[in-house]
Order: C-alpha cells, then sequence, then structure tokens
C-alpha cells in the first residue's frame, strides 16, 4: 500500500509529483538537498524539491547515475545540474513540466503520451516521503546483475533474508522447523523472525498464504517478468500494515505500462548434475493517449536435484565425511526388535542376515548384537522438480476530471514432484506367515523395517494455484489524493503422498490378519510378504497391494480487501508543508481444508472439509512535519522531519489492537541523513492456528540413546492471542559530495518479538526427549504397569483422531507430547546492516562497486516463559552472524564483466561443539548488448554461480545430511546462458 509520486515500473512513463498546494515558479530560487546517486531515486526527490513535473521513460534513466544538487539554485539550473553526466537533457513541455530526453535516441517521448502513474512509496502514505525506515529496492537490474532466474530466487539470496524456513531448499532437510513448507514454495523470512512475520504486498495489497496453515506469502507463484521493482522495507510496520509486519514488509512492484515488447529465453543446470533449468517469458504493451496495457507470460522449469548426485547427501553415514553414522536400523533385512518395559524402548537383538532371500533361513542364521542399518537418504531428491505457467495482464485508463482507473489481473498454475525418504516401521510377524522363523522360540516377532527396496521412496506430487488482481480508482480533489481499491486472491495448494505402506494392508499380507475376501489380493495365490530376505523375491501383485497407501490434502486461502485512503496538505510550517494520510481497510480472509486418507483401514476415510473465515477491519493516520527545511535551514540543521503513525485493527474473534511508530529524519548536512524509528507491531494467530482438528499419532525419539515409541499430539488452540513485537532502527546515508557516484548507508536494528505462537516440541522433535526446556511438554508413561497410563494411551489410540493407532499396542508406548499450539517463546533480534555503492567512471568505462552486509549482534529465545534464554548466534539452522556480499561490474561498450563474493559465517555445532567454517563463494557474468544489426536490441548474458564449486560447510546435522540447510546449498556451481530480445 502507499500513495503514487511517480511511476517507477520498467518501460512505464514516469511523472514527478507537483507539490499539492500552489505551482511554483520555475525562475524562484529555492535551496535543494539532493544526494548523489541513482538518477532513477534522485528524481523524485527533485519533483518534491522543485514543485515541478518530471515526464520520462523509466527504461530512459535505470543505470545512470546523478551529481549531487546542493544549495541554493532556480529549478531549472537544479535539473541542469541533476542531468549533468548522465548523457540525457530536458525540453519544457507546460510551465511547470519538463520532459527528459536522450538526445542519441531516435525517437523522443511526446508529452501527449505521458501520463500520472502510480507507485507504492513502501515505508509510507505519503508521496514524495521518505521513509524513516531502511528500505532496500531489487530492480530487475539487480536480478540479472546477479545471475538469477527469478526476483524470488533474488529476494531469496538477500543477506536479510533466512531461508531456513518457508524455502524449498530447507524443507524436508530438519532445518525448517515449522514443517508448513507442504507446497516447496519460497517465502521471504526477513531477519530469521518467520515468514509468518513478514508481510508481502503487491502493489501495497495483501495476496492468499501459502502452506499447511496458510500463513505465508509464495512469491515464487509471481512471474518476474512482470515485476518491476520490490521495496524491502527493514522494520516492523503494524502501524502502517496491519498484521504480519513484524520483521519486515515486502512490496511487490507490478509493471504497469510498457511500450513494444520483450522476450527472454533461459537455460542453465549444474555442473555436479541436476536442477536442469528451462525460463521462457514474453511480454507486450502498447499506450495511447489516455491509458495503456501491458500483458506477460512465463514458463519456468526446474529439474530435481537428487540427493545420490551430492557428496552431503548421498548418505546418512557421514563419518567419511568425519561426521557420525546416522543411518536407521529401520533397515532392508531388517532387525528383531524387543521391547524393554523399563526404558519404554524398542532395541535390537538380532540383526537379519545380508545377501539371501529370506527362504529357509534357521534360528543360527541370524546375528545375535549385531544391527543392519539403512540409508534413509536413498532414492530422496534434495530439490523437488518443479514447473510453473504464470500469465499477467494490467491496464489504466484516465477518466475525466483528473481520476484515472486501473487494475491488475495475474494468474500462476505450478506443479511439483518430490521423491521423499521410503517408508519405515515395525512390523509385527507371527507362525502364520510361512517365512516366520522363530529364533528363541518367540511366539511372535517385531522387526523394524525399511521399505526401500520393495516399494522405494515416497512419491509427492502436488500443485499450487494462484490467482490474484485489484481495481481501483484514484485522482485528485480539493487539493487530496483519494484512491479506492479492491483487491483480492486466492491460493490452492494440493498434495498427494503416494508409495506409501497400507498398514492393513499389510497385516493381511504378512499373515497377521486374515485374508480378506472383500480385496482381490489372496496371499495363498500372490505369495505373503517376506521380511526376512535381502531382498526377498515379491510378487508385482503383492507390492502393489501393500504399496497402495496414499494420504491427500487440499488447502485453500483466501483473501478480500477493500481499501479507502486520503492524503494531502493540513498546513504549511515554517520547514515545509504538514502533510497527513488517512485510510480504512476491511478484508475478509477465509481458510478451507479438505483431505483423504488410506495409510489404513479397508476403505479410504475421508476428512471431512473445513472452513474458517474472519472479518478484519482497520483505520490509520500518518503524519509527516518537516520541522525544518530549505526555507528554515541553517548550518548543522538542514532538516528536520517527525514522522507519526498510528493503525487501529480490529480481528473477529481475537479483538483489537493498535499499533504506533514513531520516526525523524534529520540532515545536518545536505550529503548526510541521519534517521532513527520506533514502533510496535503484531501477527494475529491463523485461522488454522486456532481452529485446525486435533489430530495425534505415533513417532520415534531418542531418549539417552533408548528409542522411545511416542504419541505426538497436534491441534490448533482458539485461546491464542496475537504476537506482539517492538522495533527500533537508527542508522544514516551518506553522500558525499567529493565522491560523486559513493554511497554509503549503515543502520542498527533491534525487535523484540513475544508471545510467539508456536509449536515448541517441533522446533527441536528430534531431541525432545533430551531437551529440558520443552519439558513442559512431555507426559512420559508406563502403560505396562500403571492402569491409569494404560487407560490413558488407550484412550488416545482409540481417538478417531489418531491417524496410526494400531501399529502398536498400548504397552509399547513410553511418551506423550503435546506439540499443539501456544504462545509460548520469546525472540530477541539484534545487529547491524551496511551497503555501499560507488559508480564513477574511468576513461570511457563505466565501474560500479557494491556491498552488502548484515550481522547479527543479538539472537536470543526462550522456548518458555519459564525456560532458560538460550543464544542461538552462530548455531546451525538459525541465522547466520554474518552474511554479506561483494560485487563489482565493469562496462565498455557493448560488453559487461562481473564478479561477486558471497560470504556466509560458519558456527558450532551445540551438540559436539565442533565449528563449521565459513562459506565463500564467487559469482561471474559476461554480458554483450548487440545495438545494430539484425540483431538489435539482443542481449546475450553468460552466468555462473559459485564459480569455483565450493561445497557447504560440514556440519554432522541429525537429519543425515552433511550441512546446514538453513543457509547453505548443496548445488554448486550453476551455469547458465540468457538471451533476451527487446522488439
Amino acid at each position: 500500500m502507499g500513495h503514487r509520486f511517480t511511476s517507477t515500473a520498467l518501460a512505464a512513463l514516469m511523472m514527478g509529483v507537483t507539490t499539492p498546494v500552489a505551482a511554483q515558479s520555475v525562475d524562484a530560487v529555492r535551496a535543494f538537498s539532493i544526494g548523489a546517486g541513482p538518477l532513477e531515486r534522485s528524481l523524485p526527490v527533485f519533483a518534491q524539491q522543485s514543485g515541478l513535473q518530471i515526464l520520462y521513460p523509466s527504461a530512459l534513466v535505470v543505470g545512470r547515475q546523478s551529481p549531487a544538487v546542493t544549495g541554493d539554485y532556480t529549478a531549472e539550473a537544479a535539473l541542469a545540474q541533476l542531468l549533468r553526466g548522465t548523457g540525457l537533457t530536458y525540453r519544457q513541455s507546460r510551465p511547470t513540466v519538463f520532459v527528459l530526453v536522450d538526445p542519441s535516441a531516435r525517437a523522443q517521448l511526446e508529452p501527449e503520451a505521458t501520463q500520472l502513474e502510480e507507485v507504492v512509496v513502501t515505508g509510507t502514505y505519503l508521496r514524495g516521503a521518505e521513509s524513516p525506515s531502511p528500505v532496500t529496492v531489487i530492480t530487475q537490474e539487480d536480478v540479472a546483475r546477479q545471475g538469477r532466474a527469478t526476483v524470488a530466487e533474488t529476494l531469496a539470496a538477500l543477506p536479510q533474508n533466512f531461508t531456513g524456513a518457508a524455502y524449498e531448499g530447507s524443507a524436508g532437510t530438519g532445518a525448517d522447523r515449522t514443517s508448513r513448507n507442504s507446497a516447496y514454495a519460497t517465502g521471504v523470512n526477513l531477519r530469521g523472525l518467520g515468514a509468518d512475520a513478514t508481510l508481502v504486498l503487491v502493489n501495497g495489497r495483501r495476496i492468499a498464504g501459502t502452506g499447511s496453515a496458510g500463513d505465508f506469502s509464495d512469491i515464487s507463484n509471481l512471474p518476474s517478468s512482470a515485476i518491476a521493482r520490490a521495496d524491502v522495507l527493514l522494520d516492523g510496520a503494524s502501524a502502517l500494515y496491519g498484521a504480519d509486519a513484524v520483521g519486515g514488509v515486502v512490496n511487490i512492484i507490478l509493471k504497469s505500462r510498457f511500450d513494444g515488447a520483450e522476450s527472454r529465453v533461459r537455460v542453465g543446470g549444474t555442473s555436479d548434475g541436476g536442477a536442469v533449468e528451462t525460463l521462457l517469458s514474453h511480454s507486450g504493451g502498447f499506450n495511447w493517449s489516455s491509458g495503456s496495457l501491458i500483458a506477460a507470460y512465463e514458463f519456468h522449469d526446474r529439474g530435481e536435484l537428487r540427493a545420490a548426485d551430492r557428496r552431503a547427501t548421498a548418505s546418512a553415514d557421514l563419518r567419511p565425511l568425519g561426521g557420525s553414522d546416522w543411518r536407521f536400523f529401520y533397515a532392508a533385512p531388517g532387525n528383531l526388535m524387543a521391547f524393554d518395559p523399563v526404558s519404554g524402548s524398542y532395541e535390537p537383538t538380532y540383526a537379519i542376515p545380508r545377501n539371501q532371500n529370506g527362504v529357509g533361513l534357521t534360528p543360527g542364521d541370524f546375528r545375535p548384537g549385531e544391527v543392519n542399518l539403512t540409508n534413509q537418504m536413498e532414492g530422496q531428491w534434495n530439490l523437488p522438480h518443479q514447473r510453473r505457467h504464470s500469465v499477467f495482464v494490467a491496464g489504466r485508463q484516465d477518466l475525466p476530471g483528473g481520476f484515472s482507473l486501473d487494475g491488475d489481473l495475474r494468474y500462476t498454475d505450478r506443479t511439483y514432484n518430490q521423491d521423499s525418504v521410503a517408508d519405515i516401521g515395525i512390523l509385527f510377524v507371527t507362525p502364520d506367515n510361512p517365512f516366520f522363523v522363530p529364533v528363541a522360540g518367540e511366539p511372535y516377532q517385531e522387526i523394524a523395517y525399511s521399505f526401500v527396496n520393495d516399494l522405494g521412496p515416497g512419491r509427492d506430487e502436488g500443485f499450487s494455484r494462484s490467482i490474484g488482481g485489484a481495481f481501483g480508482i484514484e485522482g485528485e480533489l480539493v487539493g487530496w489524493n483519494l484512491a479506492a481499491y479492491l483487491s483480492g486472491g486466492r491460493e490452492t495448494t494440493g498434495l498427494t503422498a503416494s508409495n506409501r505402506v497400507q498398514t492393513t494392508r499389510l497385516d493381511e499380507a504378512l499373515g497377521a490378519t486374515p485374508d480378506d475376501p472383500l480385496t482381490t489380493f489372496n496371499p495363498a495365490v500372490d505369495g505373503y510378504f517376506n521380511p526376512y530376505g535381502d531382498p526377498a523375491a515379491h510378487s508385482a501383485a503383492l507390492l502393489a497391494f501393500i504399496g497402495s497407501g496414499y494420504l491427500r490434502s487440499e488447502n485453500i486461502s483466501t483473501v478480500g480487501s477493500f481499501n479507502l485512503k486520503a492524503d494531502g496538505v493540513l498546513l504549511t510550517l515554517p520547514g515545509g508543508d504538514l502533510r497527513m494520510a488517512v485510510g480504512v481497510d476491511y478484508r475478509q480472509e477465509r481458510f478451507e481444508t479438505s483431505g483423504e486418507n488410506f495409510i489404513s483401514g479397508a476403505a479410504p476415510r475421508i476428512a471431512a472439509p473445513t472452513a474458517f473465515e474472519r472479518d478484519v477491519s482497520a483505520a490509520f493516520v500518518e503524519l509527516r512535519a518537516p520541522l525544518v527545511g530549505p526555507d528554515n535551514a541553517r548550518p548543522g540543521l538542514e532538516r528536520l522531519e517527525l514522522s507519526l503513525a498510528g493503525r487501529i485493527e480490529d480481528h473477529e474473534g481475537i479483538g483489537q489492537t493498535s499499533n504506533p511508530k514513531v520516526g525523524v529524519l534529520y540532515n545536518p548536512t545536505p550529503d548526510l541523513l541521519l534517521r532513527a524509528s520506533f514502533g510496535t507491531s503484531f501477527r494475529a494467530p491463523s485461522l488454522r492456528e486456532l481452529n485446525s482438528a486435533y489430530r495425534l499419532g505415533p513417532v520415534f525419539l531418542d531418549r539417552a540413546g533408548a528409542n522411545v515409541i511416542s504419541i505426538v499430539q497436534y491441534g490448533g488452540n482458539p485461546d491464542l492471542i496475537p504476537e506482539t513485537a517492538e522495533s527500533w532502527t537508527a542508522g544514516f546515508v551518506w553522500t558525499p559530495a567529493a565522491a560523486e557516484g559513493l554511497r554509503i548507508e549503515a543502520g542498527w536494528f533491534r525487535t523484540t518479538f513475544e508471545d510467539r505462537i508456536a509449536t515448541p516440541v517441533a522446533e527441536n522433535l528430534i531431541n525432545a526427549l533430551n531437551d529440558p526446556t520443552l519439558a513442559p511438554f512431555i507426559r512420559y508413561v508406563s502403560p505396562g504397569s500403571s492402569a491409569d497410563d494404560l487407560a490413558y494411551v488407550q484412550s488416545l489410540l482409540s481417538h478417531p483422531g489418531n491417524y496410526n493407532p494400531n501399529v502398536f499396542p498400548a504397552t509399547a508406548y513410553g511418551a506423550v507430547i503435546d506439540n499443539r499450539y501456544v504462545n509460548a517463546s520469546a525472540v530477541e533480534v539484534e545487529g547491524l546492516d551496511l551497503s555501499t555503492r560507488y559508480r564513477f567512471t574511468l576513461g570511457s568505462d563505466d565501474i560500479s562497486l557494491d556491498a552488502t552486509v548484515t550481522h547479527l549482534l543479538t539472537n536470543d529465545r526462550a522456548v518458555t516463559a519459564t525456560s532458560p534464554t538460550e543464544d542461538l548466534l552462530g548455531a546451525p539452522n538459525f541465522p547466520a552472524r554474518w552474511r554479506g556480499r561483494f560485487s563489482g561490474q565493469w562496462v565498455r561498450g557493448p560488453l559487461t564483466l562481473g564478479g561477486a563474493l558471497n560470504h556466509v559465517s560458519g558456527g558450532r555445532d551445540p551438540v559436539n561443539g565442533r565449528g563449521i567454517d565459513d562459506w565463500i563463494t564467487l559469482d561471474g557474468q559476461v554480458r554483450y548488448d548487440i545495438d545494430s544489426g539484425w540483431a538489435e536490441n539482443l542481449s546475450l548474458t553468460l552466468n555462473v554461480l559459485n564459480l569455483t564449486n565450493e561445497e557447504p560447510p560440514f556440519y554432522d546435522a541429525p537429519a543425515g545430511i552433511g550441512y546446514d540447510a538453513a543457509n547453505t546449498n548443496v548445488l554448486g556451481r550453476q551455469v547458465s546462458l540468457q538471451l533476451v530480445k527487446r522488439w
């Protein structure tokens, strides 16, 4: 959300804003304070300070650098100074309207073809105003410079973003502790505070959520060819934007005007194999005297990355890499198990012999005291195969009286396939199985078994379909700017997990239950399942019968909004105009779930479709008071502005929240800006967190080396309250006049986040029984010796929400874990951001140097109100202490060479104290632009990410992978070739 002060969409016409009171005289001398930097950022500042309208196509100014303009000038003289060295000039079309032109261009922009256009100014609702909070802007040029395929990939690589959650590369690796990214989406997780605590907007408006809780936004579903830029507000902003804006706000600005056409083809892959990529896009548009229309299509296909193709993921036995052996004792061949009632755990007693077919075994063939182990990574994929089709259309039409209509519509269909871990379990085998061999006269056996050789890995197939759009009217009335918009979105995700063991049918195939005459399978004809072979011979009919289990789920997230806003000048202060923005928002949120389960039972169990919805209403106000400005500036006090904002928001069923924000902007000199802000933010409980059904099921967990069968409970909590946060920022922007083209920006941030909604056990489920901070959520039971515990466990097993109740007897369970949503944890993050950019010429060459670094000073967490505070700095699967990117680019004529160094700091394994090394990678780029002949306006680019093919630093992860999947990746060297043709 925000306000228009100029259009900045790529290839769209741009216009600076006239001061909303009286038109300024071109000949009047005014004080200007504009730092050196990108021309596309300097022009809106000039428009505000001069009161003139500046017309230009955005493509004309992208990549050009402007010098600083400080001192007293007429508006025209200041404009001439601003354009010095840019290669551009201007002409005056009306008394207060200037048009920028490129003298070398063959055709110039006609003023009759220009129109006011909307831009969303992230961080404020006031046009032409500067945010007191830090804002990072990512343009299409930035995406190209980094060698990325999409804006989503570029945002994921942002140093302030954390990919340990809501990112396909960390899903299923143990790094994503939320386990909500069921559709392998790409969200944004600023400061590591959670993807559900970063608000994602499109043109300033909310979009539907994704994931199993519908509580974060999938930016990979937005076609990059339709995106002009992405504004990243690195501060809490609920005072302006409402719920979820805790870690910050990402505002995706879509293209609104385009005259011509552009085609893009990109192909790529990795030097070690896998992740083969193809991207095709085409966009086109045309403008007329009172409007415009643009449309785009994009296709993206990225192949899978197999675990076997990378050393760090090929085997869960990490000893060759210097780590531990994390392989499962659920093996093929399996292990005979015995239950220890004292520890409440199952332990291997005999190993089934290897390299035999399971026929004719004798008790002496079994290996006492030995344990078979199987690599659970076998057959898995690190990344799914994803395929996406996206379309986008937007239009605008001027109306009489200074008003205009505009709207956009977008649709994406994304599918994915993923091979996941093979099923494992404890098989109950009786003498009714013809292959049964009693080792010590026992009446039955329980075998820890992996189906990796029988069925292979599990198969996940899913889709994500997203549709969204907006329609609005805006204009000026009695000197105030008015805007009213309707917007909406709907995201549907579906998952089918197949090739899963159907436990009821497995029992029949094992002979543990009688043959079911209602099925076509007959063990006397099709054969019994033999769990003793390595491998055993099984008929296709038998494997199809036991592997017929599946799970299906579908989630639908819907949001619809109405926004009404006005902004203008209240009065004139000595330092400038006191401006105010006011508005009201109303939206409806809805979340629907449905599913089907055929993991056990004689017939599939259909989960009753459920739908939860609520209304949200809000009102907000923002004030900007220039206490010192050009008219009353003095040495050491060039500018002083105070900003105040507040928002009241009411969530149906939760209650009302109010959030203020205050900010200050201070220029002691024309080239130095100091800024600071403080505000409160919140995140409301999601509909899924409040209302999801109670369910539970079994899991094996380690307790001091013993394997304890536990029941884990899941579900919503209607008594949840909003999460709350306080955020502070302070920093500076320095554009020294003595070093033209240099910009240095630094900032400090601190956020305290309380009443975090979480499932605390899920944060460390693998080690839950050994983590003292999780003790409040664990109840140990002894159903074999306690009648009360037996009755309690039996009640949980008989509950209709238990998705696998019959796999173990009631007496086998040793713990019950409550993993339902609660307001429990608190987090504090503090750190520093630094970015520099230096643009200069060397002879006829253009050179640019960039650096962006984020350093965490504090990352503390308390899992519960009574648990001790944990210092997570340097801990794997949490945000790295240091992240940075240092890049340079050299341009000579049509040739561009670029390079970058990326740095992610290591840390220390909290379990064994072993250090984790830093990860340093190099990127390279070569681009050639053809300006004439048959290939005119054609660009060819060769990109290489991770030029030296650096493997991620080793981390002995309990999930059986040898790297920190939250902060690094195993893609290795990525090579791509891109062709762009402008028509």
